[in-house]
C-alpha cells in the first residue's frame, strides 16, 4: 500500500499471498519467511497448498492421468505484537482443508481472514489519520468487515483449472513427441 504524507511516501506490504501447485511446501515456506523478513509490517499471510495425488510425469502407457487433484489446504497467519512467525502454531494461525472434503477448520480460516481484513481496515484508518491529521475517520473505523467466501465456487473453478492443466500437459506432451 502506498500513502503520501506531506513529506514522504509510506510504502507497506500488508498482505502476502502464495499459492503452491507443483512445489514442495518447504520451499514455499522459505519464500514466505524471506518475504516476511523483508516486510515485517505484514498483517496477514495466506498460503494455499494444492497437491496432486502423484507428481506429474510424462506418460508411458495408455490410460495416463494428466492431472488429479489430491488436496487443497489453506494456511492463514495474522500479525500480533511482533512480526508474523509462520513456524509457530498459535491463536494467530488457522488452517483448513477445502478438498477432498471440506473440514470444519475452514470456519477458522474464514475467521482468521476476516481478522486480517479488520487489521487492514484499522491500519488504513491510521494511515488516513497520518495523511490528514484531525480529520474525521470514524466512518472508516466503524465500518464492518465481512468475509463471505464462496468456497463451493472456488472449488468448482479449481476443478476447471485441473481440466485446463491436464489438457495443457497433454498438448505439451504431444507437441514434444518425435
Amino acid at each position: 500500500m502506498d500513502v503520501m504524507t506531506e513529506d514522504d511516501w509510506i510504502h507497506e506490504e500488508l498482505v502476502i499471498g502464495e499459492c503452491a501447485f507443483g512445489q514442495d511446501t518447504d520451499s514455499v515456506l522459505r519464500k514466505l519467511k524471506y518475504e516476511i523478513a523483508g516486510h515485517p509490517e505484514v498483517l496477514m499471510v495466506i498460503m494455499i497448498v494444492i497437491d496432486e495425488h502423484q507428481p506429474h510425469r510424462s506418460p508411458g502407457l495408455a490410460g495416463h492421468t494428466w492431472c488429479h487433484l489430491g488436496s487443497v489446504r489453506f494456511h492463514v497467519w495474522v500479525r500480533g505484537d511482533e512480526p508474523i512467525n509462520i513456524d509457530i502454531d498459535n491463536e494467530l494461525m488457522a488452517r483448513g482443508t477445502l478438498f477432498p472434503k471440506q473440514d470444519m477448520d475452514m470456519g477458522a480460516v474464514d475467521t482468521m481472514i476476516e481478522k486480517g481484513m479488520m487489521m487492514m481496515r484499522d491500519h488504513l484508518a491510521d494511515d488516513c489519520q497520518k495523511v490528514a491529521p484531525g480529520s474525521d475517520i470514524s466512518a472508516l473505523r466503524d465500518s464492518s468487515v465481512t468475509f463471505r467466501p464462496e468456497w463451493k465456487l472456488l472449488l468448482r473453478e479449481l476443478i476447471r483449472a485441473v481440466d485446463y492443466t491436464a489438457y495443457d500437459r497433454y498438448r505439451s506432451w504431444c507437441d514434444s513427441s518425435p
